[in-house]
């Protein structure tokens, strides 16, 4: 738990994350992110391969390719990211709960 900091260690580990198959982080008002926007933290991990969900018990909701600006209002939420390539029976996976979700 990075206590609000958690797009500062993303940008600080691009390298790694190319390397990474799943990642979750906070987002909240804390720390940098009272600064930070969540869109430049999604559009970042897209841009490596990482697609990104709000997380819920038992329920995914897609925030990549789906972005709604009042996702940019800093509420405390889990995200989690899977990589396209690095985890792809997962990511199937992932997407196949946020179709379920969805239901």
């Amino acid at each position: 738990d990075v206590e609000g900091y958690d797009f500062d260690v993303l940008l600080g580990g691009a390298q790694t994350l190319k390397r990474t198959h799943y990642v979750e982080f906070e987002y909240n008002w804390m720390g940098s992110w009272k600064n930070q926007h969540l869109q430049d933290a999604i559009h970042m991990l897209d841009e490596i391969g990482f697609t990104c969900y709000w997380a819920g018990r038992n329920k995914l909701w897609r925030i990549t390719n789906c972005w709604m600006d009042y996702y940019g209002i800093h509420q405390w939420s889990n995200v989690a990211c899977v990589s396209r390539s690095q985890a792809d029976a997962l990511a199937e996976q992932m997407e196949n709960l946020f179709v379920q979700t969805l239901r």
